[in-house]
């Protein structure tokens, strides 16, 4: 009886310590694990404060984007305006232009009557004084020959 209180003695210490050396294995697996999701929440940490980096960067940038568009939608808006000016005063330019022109015409036809109106005036009074140069030499010579009928006497 003494001997299996021994051995039974002897057997549940060598249980114990198998469990005790189980358990340390555990243990240290458990460290292991440990230190491996430490590691890991690091690596995470510093993951998460460059992509905090980066959406603050983007965030930035999208702001910057939106006051980059905002202007440029009111550059073309002006630009739009001013077209539209610009637009409208080439059109009234060209509507004086065309006056300007109608006008032109109306004094080019009226010179040019004018000028017709003058050259026949001129010509009336070439005539004339073709007619008269005729009459003077009709009566010069009349003149000539009654001087000389009265030289002849």
């Amino acid at each position: 009886h003494y001997f299996k209180q021994i051995n039974l003695s002897s057997k549940m210490a060598d249980d114990i310590k198998c469990m005790t050396d189980s358990r340390m294995k555990a243990m240290e697996i458990i460290k292991q694990k440990m230190v491996e999701l430490k590691n890991q929440n690091d690596s995470l940490a510093v993951e998460n404060t460059v992509l905090k980096d980066k959406v603050q960067t983007l965030s930035k940038s999208h702001e910057d984007l939106i006051i980059e568009n905002e202007n440029l939608s009111k550059r073309i808006k002006d630009m739009e305006e001013s077209s539209s000016t610009i637009q409208d005063d080439l059109m009234s330019r060209v509507n004086i232009l065309k006056e300007d022109l109608h006008d032109a015409d109306r004094r080019a036809d009226n010179s040019e009557r004018q000028v017709v109106f003058l050259l026949k005036k001129v010509q009336e009074q070439d005539d004339l004084i073709t007619k008269y140069m005729s009459d003077y030499k009709g009566t010069g010579q009349f003149i000539d020959d009654s001087m000389n009928e009265l030289l002849d006497i």
